[in-house]
């Protein structure tokens, strides 16, 4: 149902501030004038700024954003809007759990076995990565999260509700939803390492003036949002990461929906 809009680099689709509801109009009046006999109908539900100056735009229905993501509506809206702004591929995004850490997961070859397996069109994943990067990997790991990217999102609820097989073992998956910013550097939330102010790095541990890596305080834990000292500052069971998911929530809805919402009934249960 949604649309994902990019500016190109040094530009901005609407000015800085621009009230959502002023965005909105603006994209509809621009829906109105593209309209062609074959334009599916539907509302702009709701639109959410990005950081680079792009935006996502989500509709009452999947057939107008399917229709825009298509090359004739594509074309009509970033002619209708100007400047140069694209419309990127939207995909949908399942973690796929428990990965053997030694599968060839860039390798082509895997990706296409993996479509054989589960009897999926060539062209319904459109690319495959691990979260944690490899690189991140501790010595003793054997097993880790990789995120699947499906083009379609009836597919992805499919694999969804029935799983998916991968190096002849059957994955557990869950869709991937959006979680609450947590910096790598401070551990606080609300803005990444890049972005930080603090002048030392926090370890995610102890909470002690360190760099996580070098954390040799095996055995204490405290959680820097917490204040407390029996967790860290990356668990999930945070009281602080639970309240903040919370709030996500209420903002986004389809974020405590297990499937992506589409026009079928059972994907919109929450």
């Amino acid at each position: 149902r949604q649309i994902i809009l990019d500016p190109s680099p040094g530009t901005q689709i609407f000015p800085p501030n621009t009230p959502c509801s002023e965005i909105a109009t603006k994209i509809k009046f621009a829906l109105m004038v593209i309209k062609k006999e074959n334009t599916p109908t539907g509302e702009v539900k709701m639109v959410l700024p990005l950081r680079n100056g792009g935006l996502i735009v989500e509709f009452d229905n999947e057939h107008l954003a399917k229709w825009l993501h298509g090359a004739e509506g594509k074309a009509l809206l970033t002619k209708q809007l100007g400047l140069a702004t694209f419309i990127c591929e939207q995909t949908f995004p399942i973690v796929a759990q428990y990965l053997p850490i030694n599968l060839p997961i860039d390798d082509r070859n895997l990706l296409c076995k993996i479509k054989k397996d589960n009897n999926l069109l060539d062209s319904s994943i459109a690319s495959m990565h691990w979260i944690k990067p490899p690189q991140c990997h501790s010595n003793e790991q054997r097993k880790a999260f990789a995120m699947i990217h499906f083009r379609d999102a009836h597919m992805a609820n499919s694999i969804l509700r029935e799983g998916i097989c991968i190096a002849n073992e059957r994955i557990t998956v869950h869709k991937d939803k959006k979680e609450p910013i947590r910096c790598a550097k401070c551990q606080k939330f609300g803005h990444i390492a890049h972005n930080c102010k603090a002048t030392v790095d926090t370890c995610t541990t102890c909470g002690g003036s360190h760099c996580t890596s070098t954390c040799n305080t095996y055995h204490t834990e405290r959680c820097i949002n917490c204040k407390t000292q029996n967790h860290t500052s990356w668990s999930r069971s945070c009281l602080a990461f639970k309240q903040r998911c919370d709030k996500l929530n209420e903002r986004f809805p389809e974020n405590r929906m297990p499937y992506f919402p589409t026009d079928t009934e059972w994907t919109q249960v929450i």
